[in-house]
């Protein structure tokens, strides 16, 4: 995969941008490309998804999506156009921790109806971590994974299901081929005993991450914070 440094030019041909995470999502897409209304699912061949990209390197943090280039590994998501200054400023959205490597057009299978993606370069953010020190960024109990972010992640997927009945399943394929569930994983929402509040899809989310197959184990232990791991307090209904 050809890797670029972040800012590292953005000319030529119309550019588009794979998300996989948080950009899957309206929301928190349009607040660095607010032109980026329309995006696309795809599947794309060639990446592997999973909770190994943290946030700082002290004080209080968290465990982010990220990817690696794995030839045999597929991963779904979104692709959006983007203008040379909407590019940059994806650039400094991901500079910590991610490099900007080109997705090959072969490798991306249109989930929208369409037979083929638009001509133009595709881009995604790949985690900047040799394959061999993925263990050594797995989430902690110092670096959990939070509700918060998986909601943005989970309800983009939700928006991509509810706009293309081609798109089936895609909420499911998401949490299915993303890598390294943990159970340092903690509930941050607002308001986390009525998360509706907030997120008025809490519980489209909770459902789905109860159905798959990854998290419908996990999803019952997650800890409202202050979380304690060592004292856990199960809350799955018996039976």
């Amino acid at each position: 995969m050809e890797c670029i440094d972040i800012g590292g030019g953005s000319g030529g041909p119309q550019n588009f941008i794979f998300g996989y995470g948080s950009l899957i999502e309206d929301a928190s897409r349009q607040r660095t490309t607010p032109s980026a209304r329309d995006a696309w699912p795809v599947l794309v061949k060639g990446v592997r998804r999973g909770w190994w990209a943290r946030g700082s390197s002290s004080g209080l943090t968290t465990t982010y999506l990220g990817a690696i280039d794995d030839p045999e590994a597929y991963c779904n998501g979104v692709i959006y156009a983007v203008s040379p200054p909407e590019l940059d400023a994806t650039d400094q959205r991901e500079s910590a921790g991610y490099r900007r490597c080109r997705i090959e057009r072969e490798s991306i299978a249109m989930l929208d109806g369409r037979e083929t993606p638009p001509e133009g370069n595709y881009w995604a953010y790949i985690s900047n971590i040799p394959v061999q020190e993925l263990d050594q960024h797995l989430p902690t109990h110092q670096f959990p994974m939070v509700q918060s972010y998986v909601d943005i992640c989970i309800n983009g997927c939700l928006e991509v299901e509810g706009r293309y009945p081609t798109a089936a399943g895609f909420t499911n394929h998401f949490i299915e081929t993303t890598d390294a569930w943990s159970r340092f994983w903690v509930n941050d929402r607002i308001y986390p005993r009525r998360p509706f509040i907030y997120r008025p899809t809490a519980s489209q989310i909770d459902q789905a991450l109860r159905r798959a197959a990854p998290t419908k184990e996990l999803v019952w232990e997650v800890e409202i914070e202050p979380a304690s791991w060592e004292d856990r307090k199960p809350v799955r209904p018996k039976g």
